[in-house]
């Protein structure tokens, strides 16, 4: 009995990702639709064709977490960085944290909070974020936020909008699920030409510091299973910016390697945004 009580609390936080609707049970009373768990974990992708694409994404994710662990390590998440984006998150709250993108749960196992949620489009992803946290998971993607408005403190995202189908729908749903005076942290990676890939890679591996081990995992992992990310979205430091501001979210903060103390991000190319949902209420998040 315990269990079940546990179950309906946990699904009256749930909303139909398409209409908003009440779920009962996983489906909606509004408009009937029909959801379902997938390997324990309730599954949210949307059923509207225009985002047929997005089961097709979620297999090639879950074809990736299949054959790797610690996938993004060498995309510039060692612990040093997961540590510094988890102060920044707690400097501006330790409430209720959604993360947009959590892929194994290093991060979100990192942040502050005793209520956490999580959303990927990988189902193998979340099955191994709910073995390192107690973190509430769902299959879902930011365009269809399976909650409701004004549910979260803060919301966080490391390298994924880059990824989103519709990068207004998704920051438009991220911003309606945020209190007032809630924040949106999101990192970005703007557009590298290839010689700045290269230049980059050196740096990580070779100079100014020789990492071989690392090096030779990164070879490793470019041999067996290779991952091959479907980017939707090519950023600079301005338009990513832009898409933050004109869906209704106000810029607080830019974190780069410029900064001063020196961050620990990957290079030049990486962008922290700290942005804030307008405050209507006059209560700031906490």
């Amino acid at each position: 009995m315990p269990a079940e009580i546990d179950e309906l609390r946990l699904l009256v936080e749930y909303v139909c990702p398409d209409c908003k609707g009440q779920l009962l049970r996983l489906m909606c009373t509004a408009c009937g639709t029909q959801f379902y768990k997938l390997n324990g974990i309730p599954n949210f992708l949307p059923k509207a064709p225009r985002f047929g694409c997005a089961a097709r994404i979620s297999e090639a994710y879950d074809e990736i977490y299949s054959h790797h662990s610690n996938v993004w390590e060498d995309q510039g998440r060692p612990r040093e960085f997961i540590d510094f984006f988890s102060e920044v998150v707690a400097g501006l709250s330790t409430g209720r944290i959604l993360e947009v993108g959590c892929g194994e749960g290093i991060l979100l196992d990192a942040l502050r909070s005793d209520f956490k949620v999580a959303i990927d489009i990988s189902s193998r992803a979340l099955q191994k974020t709910q073995q390192r946290t107690h973190a509430q998971c769902a299959v879902a993607i930011a365009e269809r936020l399976p909650y409701a408005s004004e549910s979260f403190d803060v919301v966080v995202s490391v390298g994924v909008m880059e990824h989103f189908l519709d990068d207004n729908e998704a920051t438009t749903e991220i911003r309606r699920v945020l209190r007032s005076g809630g924040y949106y942290v999101a990192l970005i990676h703007t557009t590298l030409n290839v010689p700045q890939r290269l230049q980059q890679k050196v740096k990580e591996y070779l100079y100014p510091r020789v990492r071989l081990v690392a090096l030779t995992k990164w070879i490793l992992k470019k041999l067996y299973h290779p991952i091959s990310q479907p980017l939707q979205k090519h950023y600079t430091t301005l338009t990513g910016r832009a898409c933050l501001e004109r869906n209704g979210l106000v810029i607080e903060r830019e974190i780069t390697s410029h900064d001063r103390p020196r961050p620990p991000l990957s290079g030049q190319h990486v962008v922290i945004y700290v942005s804030r949902k307008p405050n209507t209420s006059g209560n700031r998040a906490s």
